[in-house]
């Protein structure tokens, strides 16, 4: 029979050893870090497009046909941040509340003179689905052919009666 010893750290030299803690915390703050570093790659190499200003009669047209038609709008304001590039845009609906000075969207009041450009999105309708890959032209799934649905009657089927 093997006899073990207790293992026990013995400190010389003047040596201490850290506590756990402290000497493995930074192995598992990479994983944030990285996301981190990523995340503020991504903010500082983005690019965002300039679209033209419109006047306010063209806006109007925009918010009138997107509340006539309870569609979402995308609005882009004249606001630049900080390295000077334009913020991203705002997207919401417009229920036609609108006043001398501001508009109301998605419960966010916005000044006429700061908005630099809106537009209606285009939303996918929920039935349009693609069946093929557009790669490789190929179907998605392969077609499953359903017996179609058969009458059964047994002895729980009853006639509806009938006057």
């Amino acid at each position: 029979m093997v006899r073990r010893t207790k293992k026990e750290f013995s400190e010389y030299n003047q040596y201490h050893d850290r506590p756990f803690p402290l000497k493995w915390g930074t192995a598992y703050a990479m994983d944030e870090l990285v996301k981190g570093i990523k995340e503020n790659e991504k903010n500082a190499t983005k690019s965002i497009k300039s679209f033209d200003q419109m006047t306010r009669e063209e806006i109007d047209d925009v918010l009138s046909e997107a509340f006539l038609k309870n569609k979402k709008v995308s609005i882009q304001l004249n606001t630049r941040d900080n390295m000077g590039r334009l913020l991203e845009s705002i997207e919401g609906g417009f229920y036609g509340e609108a006043y001398e000075d501001y508009f109301v969207c998605e419960n966010r009041k916005f000044k006429w003179e700061d908005i630099r450009h809106i537009h209606i999105l285009d939303q996918d309708k929920w039935f349009k689905v693609s069946v093929f890959d557009l790669s490789t032209k190929k179907p998605l799934s392969k077609k499953i052919n359903k017996p179609e649905v058969e009458l059964i009657k047994d002895e729980t089927y009853q006639d509806f009666y009938e006057e």
